[in-house]
């Protein structure tokens, strides 16, 4: 049996365990999202792009091995 849910639902879930279980303030978490929209908006987001897809493909090599 598959079951389908859209990813925001899954980041969602998440999201409510983290400040849940870790104790973090909403006004902590979105302002950190806020700060995700501001910087996806400036030059500084193509370097952070690149920066993610190169880490993920670190820990994908040396998890491969």
């Amino acid at each position: 049996m598959n079951i389908q849910l859209p990813f925001i639902v899954i980041l969602a879930i998440a999201a409510w365990f983290i400040v849940r279980h870790l104790r973090l303030r909403w006004w902590a978490v979105a302002a950190l999202v806020l700060l995700g929209f501001y910087l996806a908006g400036t030059s500084a987001a193509p370097l952070i792009d690149n920066t993610t897809r190169d880490g993920v493909n670190v820990i994908n090599k040396t998890s491969s091995k």
